[in-house]
C-alpha cells in the first residue's frame, strides 16, 4: 500500500504540473513539487495536533531521523500513512480520453515511473488548456481530487491545516496551488 501511496502522490504532482502547463522530465522529476519535502511537511503539521495517529507517526519519524532520510522506501511508508486507497474503482472504468475521470484513472493506473508521470502530465496539459482562467484550473484540480476519492476510494488523512503546512516548503506558484487543490478535493 505504501508504494501505491507514493505512486498516487507522484501522479497528483504530475497532474498539477501538467494542468499548470509545465512539463515533467523523463526521469519523473517535478521541479517545485518534491515529495521528500511534501510528505514530512504534511506529517509534521500533524505532530502538533495532539494525540492522533498521524501525530504519533510524525513524532516517531522525527525522533528516529526518518524524516531526514532520502530513502524512498521509508518515504513510501510515511506516504502510506497519508494516502490510502481501496484500489477499486466504482462504476464504469474511465479511459484516458474521458477528461478528469480519465486523468484520475491514469493516476490510479500509473506506476510512478518517469514515463508514467510524463504521460499523466501530458494528459493534464491537454485538460488544462480547456480551462478559461486560473479559477477554472483550480476547479479542475479540486474535481480531480473529488474523483480520486469518490470513484477510486482514495483517502487523504490530512486536512486543511496539513495542506496549509505546504506553504512553508513549496513555492507559491500555479502548480503548487493546483497540487493543494487536488489534496483539498480528496479531503472533501
Amino acid at each position: 500500500m505504501a508504494s501505491s501511496a507514493i505512486s498516487i502522490l507522484s501522479g497528483i504532482a504530475a497532474a498539477a504540473a501538467g494542468l499548470s502547463g509545465e512539463k515533467v522530465a523523463k526521469s519523473g522529476a517535478i521541479p517545485g513539487l518534491d515529495l521528500a519535502a511534501i510528505i514530512p511537511a504534511l506529517l509534521g503539521n500533524k505532530a502538533g495536533a495532539g494525540g492522533n495517529l498521524l501525530g504519533t507517526i510524525a513524532s516517531v519519524a522525527t525522533k528516529s531521523g526518518l524524516l531526514n532520510s532520502s530513502n524512498i522506501g521509508k518515504l513510501a511508508e510515511l506516504a502510506g500513512s497519508l494516502i490510502t486507497s481501496s484500489g477499486k474503482a466504482t462504476g464504469k472504468a474511465a479511459s484516458a480520453t474521458e477528461g478528469i475521470a480519465g486523468l484520475a484513472a491514469a493516476i490510479m493506473g500509473g506506476s510512478g515511473t518517469g514515463a508514467s508521470l510524463v504521460s499523466i502530465a501530458k494528459m493534464a496539459t491537454g485538460l488544462g488548456k480547456t480551462a478559461k482562467d486560473e479559477k477554472g484550473l483550480t476547479g479542475m484540480a479540486t474535481e480531480l481530487g473529488s474523483t480520486l476519492a469518490g470513484k477510486f476510494g482514495v483517502n487523504f488523512a490530512g486536512s486543511g491545516t496539513a495542506v496549509k503546512a505546504l506553504d512553508k516548503v513549496l513555492e507559491k506558484d500555479t502548480k503548487t496551488a493546483l497540487f493543494k487543490a487536488v489534496l483539498s478535493g480528496l479531503a472533501k
